[in-house]
């Protein structure tokens, strides 16, 4: 896939990746605040100029609410387990584990996700994120910057995120809503060409083409908040 721009979420701005940290160190409000912040760059580690996030995460957040942004925002299906790695050390996490899953899990000597970040993490770090432990999501986590500011609803607030990928039906020049995952690579399709697959209705043949790393996994169909969703293409260049 090709690099992808994105959106700064503070001003609107439509950038590159590549220039999206300095735009963000300048153009967040100067609205005083006293709660220690980190900034984090979060990329797909397959595909790591086309899906990518910048947060603004308060410092006494715990792992586990980093984990419910990433799984709200990014990546949860299902409710698999998904685990960190930070210097070595594994932080998983199973949220819907069933009595036995609990018994037997082969996860369950990790560490939990109950720790602050201040005390993981530090500047210029990188940490491996996973979700699923079969159908694989990858992400990294670099801690770009530590400051003082404003306290960010929720202690996660989104600053920028790319636009989605653009692709087209394989079979017309409409743009892709679909994508069939019976096949490798997944194909995309229009929503009148899906509809008239012979797999049409079969459960999980068809997924929502979404701008996710997550996308044609598994029976991920994108977040459950609309305010989540962010399914827009980027910009022409003129504009």
């Amino acid at each position: 896939m090709d690099p992808m721009p994105g959106r700064c979420f503070l001003c609107g701005a439509s950038l590159p990746q590549e220039a999206m940290q300095a735009h963000l160190m300048e153009c967040r409000p100067n609205q005083g605040g006293q709660t220690p912040l980190f900034l984090l760059f979060v990329q797909d580690a397959y595909f790591p100029k086309t899906y990518w996030l910048f947060l603004e995460v308060a410092q006494q957040t715990p792992l586990s609410a980093l984990d419910d942004f990433l799984r709200r925002l990014w990546v949860d299906c299902c409710g698999h387990y998904s685990q960190f790695v930070i210097d070595g050390e594994t932080y998983g996490r199973r949220p819907k584990a069933s009595i036995v899953d609990l018994v037997l899990d082969e996860y369950t000597h990790l560490l939990p996700m109950d720790k602050p970040l201040q005390a993981l993490l530090q500047v210029g770090q990188q940490v491996d994120y996973a979700y699923d432990d079969a159908w694989f999501t990858e992400l990294r986590i670099h801690v770009l910057a530590a400051y003082d500011g404003p306290q960010p609803e929720g202690d996660v607030r989104l600053l920028a995120r790319n636009y989605k990928p653009p692709r087209t039906c394989r079979q017309c020049d409409r743009e892709a809503t679909w994508l069939f995952t019976n096949a490798w690579p997944l194909e995309p399709y229009c929503s009148e060409h899906a509809k008239q697959h012979p797999a049409w209705g079969q459960p999980d043949a068809f997924l929502p083409y979404i701008n996710s790393p997550r996308v044609g996994v598994c029976s991920y169909r994108g977040p459950q908040a609309q305010e989540l969703l962010f399914e827009v293409y980027p910009p022409p260049e003129d504009e």
